[in-house]
């Protein structure tokens, strides 16, 4: 199911999927660059297929994938009435950053429960 916007329960249900999600996607891009500096090219391609299937998996729900090392994701959101993201990093135990579509990472607030998160309820 693709989501044109997230409401921050609909995220937070999928943090344990987009964790594992991650996993995946990163063990295969170090796969895939293990095979290419060793010369297995009979892997390479083996591996980039799995990372183009699990970043498919990813962006077909809507997620947005800023950053595969740090496992940066964004959820599309209105905020305040205004298009934004919810921001997690696969670091971090739960999304606790925003921000607006313009302001980029730079940009993130620390969610503190007074904006208006436009919900499917």
């Amino acid at each position: 199911m693709e989501y044109k916007y997230f409401d921050l329960k609909t995220a937070k249900e999928l943090l344990p999927w987009v964790r594992e999600k991650l996993k995946e996607l990163r063990e295969a891009h170090l796969n895939a660059e293990r095979a290419l500096l060793s010369g297995k090219k009979e892997f390479i391609e083996h591996y980039s297929l799995k990372v183009d299937s699990v970043v498919r998996d990813i962006t077909e729900k809507g997620i947005i994938i800023r950053d595969v090392s740090l496992g940066l994701v964004d959820f599309p959101a209105v905020i305040n009435d205004r298009p934004a993201y919810l921001c997690w990093k696969a670091d971090e135990d739960d999304i606790r950053y925003w921000h607006y579509v313009e302001e980029g990472f730079a940009g993130r607030k620390r969610l503190t429960g007074s904006e208006n998160i436009l919900s499917y309820q």
